[in-house]
């Protein structure tokens, strides 16, 4: 039965492996509905924003983020909406996920996990012999 456990929690582990990668592009390349998590550099100041934070319209990049101030020992929060117009972005990052990677490596710990796992059988049932 503990055998069993531990199998289950090595496979449990194989969901948070994954291959990321960063593209560094100007913003006319990058389409910015495809909906990518994406970091925006001006002159003074950096913006790392998830799909859902940010959205493109004529030329200007809404960014909405969660701000959170202390008033009287009570914490109030409010969205901000920042206008970033596309001129003023120094430097666009993207983040994506390899998804031939990911499979690739997802594979190839299963193989590995497998192999062991008939090294172990074939070592128990010889023993018994």
């Amino acid at each position: 039965m503990k055998r069993v456990i531990i199998y289950l929690t090595i496979a449990s582990l194989l969901n948070l492996v994954g291959c990321y990668y960063q593209r560094q592009m100007n913003p006319e390349e990058y389409n910015f509905t495809n909906g990518d998590n994406i970091q925006v550099t001006t002159k003074d100041t950096a913006y790392s924003l998830i799909a859902k934070d940010y959205y493109y319209n004529k030329d200007t990049l809404f960014a909405t983020s969660l701000k959170v101030i202390d008033k009287n020992h009570y914490k109030v929060q409010y969205k901000l909406t920042t206008k970033i117009p596309v001129e003023e972005i120094e430097k666009l990052e993207i983040e994506k996920t390899d998804v031939t990677a990911t499979i690739g490596l997802v594979a190839g710990i299963v193989v590995i996990i497998a192999g062991i796992i008939v090294i172990i059988a074939i070592a128990d049932y010889s023993g018994h012999l």
